[in-house]
């Protein structure tokens, strides 16, 4: 039922993508007592805003103020037909298209062609309501005809709301921090090609940056399971152990046993702050083998029990 209150509450989500579109990962939505598709979106931008600003830090910049200049952000609302009915800001600018060309088209007319099977399985998921929200990885082209791979959040209202039949999708990738970040790593190697005489070596090549990231998530992807050896792991993924413990210090700042805590630890974050599960639940989840092991990682990463952050949520 499309009420006053419903309005209110799409305004505020408006408001945030907004904000989260300029760069602003401060801000946050107020929470309410319903339980419907409103109130779930209120709840994955709000997660995937902590997820972002997470992902900000994990990477460890000083300058954190310069490193929200790298983040893409792009949304785009369809329409019934999946036309594109509304965008923000940054989408035209990361596209380069004009804006009277935008609106209106198909939102296929945007993708790569290597991205167009992908889309069209979701859309039909969509229509045949076997799903209402999904993540999926889809490469843009610009108007310059380069490439924009993203990771895209899509939701599609089904119940009586002022959007039904509508499609929200968001853009979350950081690209241009994930380029930085690869680029830094390519002149370390070539720097080094131009000085063989060197006795430290690095074997990393730009083609094991790839693997090393699929390792990286494929360790996100399981955290509640034991990591394997690294030599498993690294033959898993067609490297050596050594370029998989050179490239995660490299390209995460950190050893492939950290980078798994650190993730265990951030998913843990999330699942405690918006969820009622035991403690001793979201252990398992995420892999710690007790809650009493889990609490006691949780404070030494965030200086304040798991109990605490709960209490300080329900009190706000």
């Amino acid at each position: 039922m499309n009420t006053e209150d419903n309005d209110h509450r799409l305004k505020k989500i408006y408001l945030q993508l907004l904000e989260l579109s300029k760069g602003n990962l401060s801000t946050r939505i107020e929470r309410s007592e319903k339980k419907d598709d409103i109130e779930a979106l209120t709840a994955l931008i709000n997660m995937t805003t902590e997820e972002i600003k997470d992902s900000f830090l994990h990477q460890g910049y000083v300058n954190f103020h310069d490193s929200y200049r790298y983040a893409i952000q792009a949304i785009l609302v369809l329409d019934t037909h999946f036309c594109i009915e509304d965008i923000n800001k940054h989408t035209v600018q990361s596209l380069g298209y004009d804006n009277q060309y935008l609106f209106n088209k198909p939102f296929d007319t945007l993708l790569h062609k290597t991205s167009l099977i992908t889309w069209k399985n979701t859309q039909n998921k969509l229509i045949k309501h076997e799903t209402n929200e999904v993540s999926i990885q889809l490469d843009f082209k610009t108007k310059k005809g380069l490439l924009l791979p993203t990771y895209c959040h899509i939701i599609h209202f089904t119940n009586n709301t002022s959007f039904i039949g509508k499609t929200i999708i968001t853009t979350f990738d950081i690209i241009q921090t994930r380029s930085l970040i690869e680029n830094n790593l390519y002149q370390k190697i070539q720097n080094h090609l131009l000085q063989p005489k060197k006795t430290h070596k690095t074997f990393l090549q730009l083609s094991d940056i790839d693997k090393i990231r699929a390792a990286g998530e494929h360790i996100k992807s399981h955290l509640d399971e034991q990591l394997p050896s690294l030599r498993d792991m690294a033959l898993t993924f067609g490297t050596n152990e050594f370029k998989l413990k050179k490239g995660f210090k490299e390209l995460y700042g950190m050893t492939v046993f950290q980078f798994l805590k650190e993730e265990r630890l951030k998913k843990a974050h999330i699942i405690v702050a918006h969820t009622e599960k035991s403690f001793k639940e979201i252990a398992k989840m995420v892999g710690f083998k007790s809650a009493s092991h889990f609490s006691r990682e949780f404070k030494n990463r965030y200086g304040y029990r798991p109990k605490a952050l709960r209490t300080a949520k329900d009190l706000e």
